[in-house]
């Protein structure tokens, strides 16, 4: 079973190259903006970019988020987490200020959890999840430079929860509501 998911999601992403080669051929009545930007496309990994490759057809997302929240348990201690975030967009349907595309991407996020109680000393064991993504986001501009986003797709989970115990594997849908946006401002040419 855990080939057949890992497979899926392989094929998904494969075509994700094969699929949108013909959005290459439309050039007419396309959003044009600012070939690069900041803003997020997941809220686990706000701190990023997307640059716009030649014709802007396809472009690169990156993005990280980090965070340290105080123990409860244990005074003075903080528990840290980090995720990093990679995608491939690439334009499927475009008109003056909208983009269809498809994104396969990939998430890593390590986040520190409670290993211990007191009176024993503090430790921590990390939770590791790996997510990848095929999906569909549509990018609307509100300004010239200036737009927001949403996507629904399909996606492998590989949750490590540590402490020894075993992974689990998960296939899903999922798609984002109103609270889930992301957005770019496109500031570089």
């Amino acid at each position: 079973m855990d080939r057949r998911i890992s497979g899926i999601a392989v094929t998904a992403l494969c075509l994700g190259f094969i699929l949108p080669m013909s959005a290459f051929a439309q050039d007419e009545d396309h959003a044009t903006h600012n070939g690069s930007g900041i803003g997020f496309h997941e809220t686990i990994a706000p701190l990023g970019f997307r640059h716009w490759f030649g014709s802007q057809k396809v472009a690169l997302d990156l993005g990280v988020g980090f965070g340290s929240t105080p123990s409860l348990v244990f005074a003075g201690e903080h528990l840290k987490d980090w995720a990093i975030s990679a995608g491939v967009p690439i334009v499927l349907k475009s008109w003056p200020r909208v983009h269809v595309l498809f994104r396969p991407g990939v998430t890593y996020q390590s986040q520190q959890v409670e290993a211990t109680a007191p009176p024993t000393a503090f430790d921590t064991e990390s939770e590791k999840t790996l997510n990848i993504k095929a999906e569909i986001e549509g990018e609307a501009f509100i300004l010239e430079n200036f737009s927001v986003s949403g996507s629904t797709g399909i996606g492998y989970e590989s949750f490590d929860p540590g402490f020894g115990l075993d992974k689990e594997n998960s296939f899903r849908t999922f798609g984002g509501n109103w609270t889930q946006v992301g957005f770019h401002v496109y500031i570089c040419k």
